[in-house]
C-alpha cells in the first residue's frame, strides 16, 4: 500500500518532484559549463553545483524527516537521489548526442595533440579502443552518471540521515524516570 503525506499525494510523488528540483540544478550547471568553455569558471560552477546539490538534499531530507517523523529520511534521501540521478544521466546523454556533439570530438582531438606534442604514439589496439569510447561516448557517460549520482546520493543520503538523529545516551523511559524523580520531594 502506497503512504500519503497530508497533503493527499504519495511518497513517490513527492520523491520524484524533488528529485527533479535536485536534477534541475545539475541540468542548468552542466548546461553552463558547455557555453562557457572556460576552464576556471567551469571549475567554479561544478563547485557551487556540488555544495548546492549538497545543501538542497540536506533540506529535502529534514523537511521530510520533520512532516514524516516515524520514517526513514536515509530511504526518502537515496529515492530522491537516484531518481535525479535517471535525470540527470538522460540529460547528460541528450548533450552529448544531440545538443554538443561536437564537444565530444573536441576533446578527443585536443588529446590526440597533446600526445603528438610529447611526441607519443599510441599503441593501434589503444587508439582503437578509444575512437570506441568516442562514437559511444553519450551513452559510456549516460551510464556512469547515473551511478556516480546514485551513489554519491546514497553517500550523502547516509550522512545527513545519520546527522539529523538526535542521539542520547539515555532511553526514552530512562529519561521519563529520571524527569519523574526530580520532581517527587
Amino acid at each position: 500500500m502506497e503512504q500519503t503525506t497530508a497533503s493527499g499525494s504519495s511518497k513517490w510523488s513527492l520523491a520524484a518532484k524533488d528529485g527533479l528540483i535536485l536534477a534541475a540544478v545539475t541540468v542548468v550547471v552542466s548546461t553552463l559549463t558547455f557555453l562557457t568553455q572556460n576552464g576556471f569558471l567551469s571549475t567554479l560552477l561544478w563547485l557551487v553545483k556540488f555544495g548546492g546539490s549538497l545543501w538542497l538534499l540536506s533540506v529535502i531530507m529534514k523537511r521530510y524527516s520533520q512532516t514524516h517523523p516515524g520514517e526513514s529520511s536515509f530511504g526518502y534521501g537515496v529515492t530522491v537521489c537516484v531518481l535525479s540521478a535517471i535525470v540527470c544521466a538522460v540529460w547528460t546523454f541528450v548533450e552529448y548526442q544531440f545538443l554538443f556533439p561536437g564537444a565530444v570530438a573536441e576533446a578527443f582531438e585536443q588529446l590526440y595533440a597533446t600526445l603528438a606534442q610529447m611526441g607519443q604514439s599510441l599503441p593501434e589496439e589503444v587508439t582503437d579502443t578509444i575512437l570506441k569510447m568516442e562514437d559511444n561516448y553519450a551513452q559510456i557517460n549516460c551510464i556512469t552518471t547515473f551511478v556516480w549520482c546514485s551513489l554519491l546520493g546514497l553517500l550523502f543520503s547516509a550522512i545527513f540521515a545519520r546527522s539529523g538523529r538526535r542521539r542520547s545516551v539515555f532511553t526514552e523511559e530512562e529519561m521519563r524516570e529520571n524527569n519523574d524523580d526530580e520532581f517527587n520531594f
